[in-house]
């Protein structure tokens, strides 16, 4: 029974889901006779076992005797009751999901239906009536309102058809109006989702895509209509640029504030993703220059509330916090870290008793500010996360490296061993060419001549040439050192 769609639905629910699921088994889930009993008790002894971690507890035959203590096995008998159990979890994960608060107008909607049905038309018309103030209650016309809005104006449609009295439009022109927007809206996002994924992997686009990339034939009564529209189209318009100006961000903010009022926090939160996004991919491709800008976006962003683990209120993932100390030290706004560190030390998701994820942090800041020895102290020894432990020997390289210490070439020989051990256990190539690359093109470094300019210049003319090499930044200013650049 181990690997059955039963046990594997019981073991994605936490205790709580599961509390709920044995009351409907017994109350809105029950059926005649003893199933709801055995049902229980069945959900009971997978639950001890997935809680116990022994799978034997799960064998058929055990399963049966402890359901069935002292009857003989009926073919099947088991199977059915697992089935049973299976539709009932089904319909209790339904039911979960369709009562939720967020769903609330489609529960109306539906009611209103099942009113229609049962021949109630007065009150249907109510329904309808009421649903209609919903939607003028929404604080942004987004894609999900025009779905919503084309719903109910297809609604008052067929109501209208049914009693047609030939003298008025049908509420058509409203039907098509909702539907011409939402379908504007789906498509504007989706070609922005494929913009934005084209410039991180560099795909190829199919033909049809590139028609509709150059045929975006958008009415200009929608784009005053639908704020998000509006900001979709801009975002379109600013990742369809192959070289975006500072200028075309602060105009991209600037219209994002003025429309704030008309749009809800998670279209605004989706929309700043995407201007961050747009610039770490631009900034990664050689378009420094935008670095402050990326800088201002995470402050306000951070200052607003929009970086926060919307299930851990005030806490920040340590990409998020590593994102955030990286851009601020390359702009070098060292007080901003500082003050920003010291208020979320305790506010990284995921951070150990021993605050790790703080103490990498802190020491990059302490580096940049060429406190070495200090950041030393800083550096964990290991961490849980890749990402974290490669970079702190990266930074425990560098410090090294300017202090030239005689630790430097041991310890860059324990780096490449250690990326070369890793990537056959649990380093991927996404992480192990980036980390390669450092070492190599850093030992070209350390065995050029110091002064050699025509030396300098090809060194630098490789690290350009990796676009993607770790630590990249502080490679190319060690590289121009050395020919005095």
């Amino acid at each position: 029974m181990q690997k059955t769609y039963l046990v594997e639905l019981v073991s994605a629910l936490d205790a709580d889901l599961r509390d709920e699921f044995e009351l409907f088994i017994t109350t809105l889930g029950a059926q005649p006779g003893k199933r709801s009993d055995e049902m229980l008790r069945l959900l009971q002894i997978i639950s001890s076992a997935l809680g116990s971690g022994d799978d034997t507890i799960l064998e058929k035959t055990s399963v049966y005797r402890a359901l069935f203590p002292g009857k003989p096995v009926v073919t099947g008998k088991l199977e059915k009751l697992m089935v049973d159990l299976s539709k009932q979890l089904r319909r209790f994960l339904l039911f979960q999901f369709y009562l939720r608060g967020e769903n609330e107008f489609t529960q109306q909607y539906d009611f209103g239906n099942i009113l229609k049905n049962l021949g109630l038309e007065s009150r249907y018309l109510q329904q309808l009536a009421k649903l209609q103030v919903m939607q003028d209650q929404c604080p942004g016309k987004n894609a999900l309102f025009y779905f919503q809005q084309f719903q109910l104006e297809y609604a008052r449609y067929e109501f209208e058809s049914f009693h047609n009295t030939l003298k008025d439009d049908l509420n058509i022109p409203n039907v098509v109006n909702a539907l011409d927007v939402y379908y504007h809206l789906q498509r504007l996002e989706q070609l922005n989702h494929f913009l934005l994924q084209r410039k991180m992997t560099q795909s190829k686009t199919a033909d049809g895509l590139e028609f509709a990339l150059e045929n975006i034939n958008l009415p200009e009564k929608f784009l005053k209509e639908s704020s998000v529209l509006l900001i979709n189209y801009h975002i379109f318009i600013l990742l369809k640029k192959p070289d975006p100006t500072p200028e075309d961000f602060d105009q991209l903010e600037h219209l994002l504030r003025e429309h704030e009022p008309h749009i809800e926090k998670a279209d605004l939160e989706k929309f700043y993703t995407y201007l961050r996004s747009t610039c770490v991919l631009l900034i990664n491709s050689g378009a420094e220059y935008l670095r402050p800008i990326l800088h201002r976006i995470q402050r306000d962003n951070l200052e607003r509330g929009y970086l926060y683990l919307a299930a851990h209120e005030g806490n920040l993932t340590p990409s998020a916090c590593l994102n955030l100390v990286n851009v601020a030290l390359n702009v070098h706004n060292f007080e901003w870290v500082h003050d920003f560190l010291e208020q979320h030390k305790d506010r990284i998701y995921g951070d150990n008793e021993t605050r790790d994820y703080y103490r990498l942090n802190n020491a990059c800041y302490l580096f940049a500010i060429g406190a070495y020895e200090e950041a030393l102290d800083y550096i964990p020894a290991m961490s849980q996360s890749v990402d974290y432990h490669t970079m702190a020997r990266r930074l425990e390289i560098k410090i090294y490296y300017e202090q030239d210490s005689d630790l430097l070439p041991f310890k860059l020989d324990a780096y490449k061993m250690y990326i070369s051990r890793a990537s056959q256990k649990f380093l991927s190539p996404e992480l192990r060419l980036p980390n390669n690359d450092f070492v190599n093109c850093l030992l070209q470094i350390m065995q050029s001549v110091p002064g050699d300019k025509k030396r300098s210049e090809q060194i630098v003319k490789r690290i350009e040439g990796k676009k993607g090499v770790a630590e990249r930044r502080w490679l190319l200013e060690k590289a121009r050192q050395l020919g005095g650049m």
